[in-house]
């Protein structure tokens, strides 16, 4: 168990910009069991592999780390899309397994939520998840996330096909003055 478990809370925790040098922490996040199994990753996938995935495809994307001392303890992207689209993302989130639980994922969240419509003016991010994965559909609700179908069958883990939510968040419009 770690300290920040007993600690219960993020504080000590920054969210920041990802630079390359923070590959090896997000490689051996992705290598974990818990992220594989919440994802569309597969085992053994390589190093350049992974970092293929976290490279920013466009100028608008967002990819942030969690960090504590120095550590890479969760890692977020979001990826606006284009044209007709340009006013919705996907994003994806990853925390370390050793630090689930301490509010990280919330933080990482919180940022990409606030960047999305601060300044990019995204009013719909949206994803899909694992029907199964309740830890991540929960953290999804809290920020407001609404299931909008289920993907039957939808992937193939684990020896079975297994089914997933597409889920969206849509910017809460201003209030009436």
């Amino acid at each position: 168990m770690t300290e920040m478990k007993h600690a219960g809370r993020s504080a000590d925790v920054g969210i920041r910009a990802m630079r390359d040098t923070d590959m090896p922490g997000l490689f051996e996040i992705y290598n974990q069991p818990a992220f594989r199994l919440g994802t569309l990753a597969l085992p053994y996938e390589s190093y350049e592999t992974v970092k293929a995935w976290a490279e920013p495809r466009s100028p608008r994307d967002l990819h942030l780390v969690a960090d504590l001392s120095d550590r890479v303890v969760g890692a977020a992207a979001l990826r606006p899309f284009y044209g007709r689209r340009a006013h919705a993302a996907e994003f994806w989130i990853a925390v370390h397994a050793d630090f689930a639980g301490n509010g990280i994922g919330s933080r990482l969240l919180a940022a990409i939520i606030d960047t999305s419509e601060q300044w990019l003016n995204v009013t719909r991010i949206e994803m899909t998840v694992f029907t199964d994965n309740a830890p991540a559909i929960a953290l999804y609700k809290k920020f407001g996330f609404a299931i909008e179908g289920t993907h039957r069958a939808a992937s193939f883990r684990d020896g079975v096909l297994v089914d997933a939510y597409c889920m969206a968040r849509l910017r809460p419009s201003p209030a009436a003055g």
